[in-house]
This record gives C-alpha cells, sequence and structure tokens, in this order.
C-alpha cells in the first residue's frame, strides 16, 4: 500500500498516527516515517497491519526486510536452537 492508501485506511477505522505511537510507546515520528517508507521498524509495521486486518507484506510490499521471518531472540531463540540441534542429531 501507498503511505496515503495507509494513513487513509487506518483514518476509516478511526486510528491515527498519534494513538498508535501512543498505544506502542514509541515516537509519532517513527509511526509516520514507517508509513512513509523512510523509518523501518518492524513492530510498528506489524502493529500497523494488525490494525488493518491486513498481511505485513500486502501493507508494506517495498519494504524487504518485513518479508524475512523475525530474529529470534531470548526464549524463542533457545528454543529454536533446541529443535535445530534435536533435528541435526536424529
Amino acid at each position: 500500500m501507498k503511505p496515503e492508501e495507509i494513513k487513509e485506511a487506518l483514518h476509516r477505522k478511526g486510528y491515527s498516527i498519534s494513538l498508535i505511537a501512543e498505544a506502542l510507546d514509541v515516537g509519532i515520528a517513527t509511526v509516520s516515517g514507517t508509513v512513509a517508507g523512510h523509518t523501518q521498524s518492524r513492530n510498528v509495521a506489524e502493529a500497523i497491519a494488525k490494525l488493518l486486518d491486513k498481511p505485513l507484506i500486502e501493507v508494506f510490499p517495498n519494504q524487504e526486510s518485513y518479508h524475512r521471518p523475525p530474529r529470534l531472540i531470548g526464549e524463542a531463540r533457545v528454543a529454536k536452537l533446541a529443535e535445530v540441534k534435536q533435528l541435526l542429531a536424529s
């Protein structure tokens, strides 16, 4: 979607950039920049896609980094590492 389409879709659902920023505890510039494509924030992009009830890739088709699986951190990484070790051991 183009930035204006994203803003319009959010507006139709009753959401604003400032409301999303406050809900995510980030700056308005981060949300606005993510919508415009000047800033990359997977967290913000995923929230916007969720609010629009659309896949992330459909909302932000030109952001290649959003097309890859998110990086694994913390317990998710530990669990995935154990899974890989188990598969490789068999």
